[in-house]
C-alpha cells in the first residue's frame, strides 16, 4: 500500500503547510518505508512533532495598517480612488475603494496595487 500527501499546496498565490494525517502516528514505525521526493526537506520519519514552519515574509509592506475611511489611493489600474471601508487584517485586510467611473471595488490589500497619496 503506499500512502501519499502533499507537504505544501498553493493557495490563490500563497504557499500553504499541510500537516501530515493525525492517523499517520497510528501505524507502527517497524512497517512503514518513509519516501520523501522533496529535496528541502528532511523525511517525515525524523519530524515526529509535525509543526509548522514559521511563517516567511513576502517582502512586500502591507498598505492596510496605513489607510483610513476617507483617505485618497492611487490603483494601476483603477486609477485615483477614495476609501469608503476598511476590514480585515494582517494578509486578509481588505478595503472598499471608490474608483468613480469604475465604481466601488473590494480589494484584498495585500495583493492590490495600491499607493496611498
Amino acid at each position: 500500500m503506499y500512502l501519499t500527501r502533499a507537504e505544501y499546496r498553493s493557495s490563490w498565490g500563497a504557499p500553504n503547510y499541510n500537516p501530515p494525517s493525525r492517523f499517520l502516528e497510528e501505524i507502527p514505525e517497524e512497517v512503514i518505508q518513509w519516501r520523501n521526493k522533496s529535496v528541502t526537506s528532511s523525511p517525515i520519519s525524523k519530524r515526529r512533532d509535525f509543526t509548522a514552519p514559521p511563517p516567511r515574509a513576502t517582502g512586500k509592506k502591507s498598505v492596510a495598517m496605513d489607510l483610513a475611511v476617507g483617505e485618497r489611493v492611487s490603483h494601476d489600474t483603477f486609477g485615483l480612488g477614495t476609501v469608503t471601508a476598511l476590514s480585515g487584517e494582517g494578509d486578509r485586510a481588505e478595503a472598499t475603494i471608490n474608483f468613480g467611473q469604475y465604481g466601488e471595488k473590494r480589494l484584498l490589500l495585500r495583493y492590490a496595487p495600491v499607493e496611498k497619496l
